[in-house]
């Protein structure tokens, strides 16, 4: 049965998600042919379909939500990012697997009025890329354009040598509130709207505080639980990623975890206080008045 309880874009886990279950589908097929559905998609170029003819993929990276496709002895390399409603989906004779933009049944209906690219491999399977809103793209790029796109990405909480002392110190310098920080991928990649509300809970700092006005031990919890909660929500497919026919059905539930996004006027799960709903950072913002303090 599919979630249907919120409908929310893909973050950092459902995009790791997302890298691991196409991993372990489509690494070393060929590219037999690609359908391109709409152009600005593939960033109207042309050439995309004829480029990636032929190419058998040799592994798939991620940095913060923007995924990296890597070719064998090509010099060709396909940057893909699902923004706020893309989905991956694999169909081979096992049935159909994958992920992104929260899902329904009709979704599965292979290709749809959704289906922006279609890539068809040589042993008969095809991993289409669906976008309602076609914020999401998937683009050629040289690795010298690949190294630029991940210079503008931050540290990951969730990478080994994530450096908690440096991210207690740069936030310490910042005006802005602790939320925009954490949103800002630039300084820390991967952490969205659902998950920064979910750290900062488990925190007990509000969205609103000041980056400058925390202490260097409130900074290193809020590093030390966006790392955890990114952490448990990949282990358990994130908040909208879905297996189908080929996995049992089941579907990412780390939406069975959230203690405050989504919760505003129902009672805090800690003390009981009314979560609310505030904008902060240009965002809807969820927090509990009391386990959170400024």
């Amino acid at each position: 049965m599919l979630n249907s309880r919120l409908l929310l874009m893909p973050e950092l886990p459902e995009v790791e998600t997302v890298r691991l279950q196409l991993l372990y589908k489509v690494r070393g097929k060929i590219i037999k042919n690609v359908v391109v559905f709409h152009k600005k998609t593939v960033a109207h170029d042309p050439t995309f379909s004829q480029k990636l003819a032929g190419l058998s993929i040799a592994n798939i990276d991620r940095i913060g939500k923007l995924l990296i496709v890597h070719f064998a002895d090509s010099t060709h390399h396909l940057l893909a990012h699902l923004k706020m409603t893309g989905q991956f989906l694999f169909v081979d004779s096992t049935g159909i697997s994958g992920g992104g933009h929260t899902m329904s049944t009709t979704d599965t209906t292979l290709p749809n009025k959704h289906t922006r690219v279609a890539f068809q491999f040589t042993d008969g399977s095809t991993l289409y890329f669906n976008d309602m809103r076609l914020f999401g793209y998937t683009k050629l790029a040289t690795l010298e354009e690949v190294e630029k796109a991940r210079a503008h990405f931050g540290p990951e909480p969730i990478a080994e040598n994530f450096d908690i002392e440096i991210f207690a110190k740069q936030a310490k310098k910042r005006n802005a509130p602790i939320k925009a920080i954490l949103l800002d991928q630039t300084f820390i990649a991967g952490l969205g709207n659902i998950y920064v509300d979910e750290t900062l809970f488990r925190a007990g700092v509000r969205p609103i505080s000041k980056g400058s006005s925390l202490s260097t031990p409130r900074l290193r919890s809020i590093a030390r639980h966006a790392r955890d909660v990114l952490s448990e929500a990949i282990a358990v497919g994130g908040t909208t990623f879905q297996h189908f026919t080929d996995t049992g059905g089941e579907a990412g539930n780390f939406t069975d975890y959230l203690r405050v996004f989504g919760k505003q006027r129902t009672p805090c799960q800690v003390c009981g206080t009314t979560i609310i709903k505030i904008r902060c950072a240009g965002r809807g913002t969820h927090y509990c008045p009391k386990c959170q303090k400024p």
